[in-house]
């Protein structure tokens, strides 16, 4: 099997993005790239199909993917991509806070400071 370069790690095919976490992830198989929801256990290093009533097997083994799934992603739910965020403006407000301190100049504190409270408060923003 070549190694996809579709994976989010190239050299652990089959291997989602959060291996760490069971979820759904969107995978489009077969040579016409028919979507298909399935389902990762990360216990079981595996897939299931998430159309399956049962969620308990059978499974497709990441090792033993085929050459023509494509990734295309996790399906992630609301609160999920909410703490992705909040991660994302902490960390932009962090290089704000960071500049000020590298910079050494007292005329620059009010505007970063201000500029990394706006970011942090994008949430809040309708």
């Amino acid at each position: 099997m070549t190694t996809p370069t579709n994976w989010p790690d190239p050299n652990r095919p089959g291997v989602p993005m959060f291996p760490e976490r069971d979820g759904l992830h969107v995978i489009l198989w077969g040579r016409g790239g028919n979507p298909a929801l399935l389902r990762w256990v990360a216990k079981k290093n595996a897939y299931t199909w998430a159309q399956k009533i049962m969620w308990d097997g059978p499974y497709t083994y990441a090792n033993e993917v085929c050459e023509t799934w494509i990734y295309c992603g996790p399906c992630l739910t609301q609160t999920q991509i909410a703490e992705m965020l909040a991660v994302e403006r902490e960390r932009c407000a962090k290089v704000c806070e960071d500049t000020y301190e590298k910079s050494g100049r007292d005329f620059e504190y009010l505007g970063c400071i201000d500029v990394a409270e706006q970011i942090r408060n994008l949430g809040a923003a309708p």
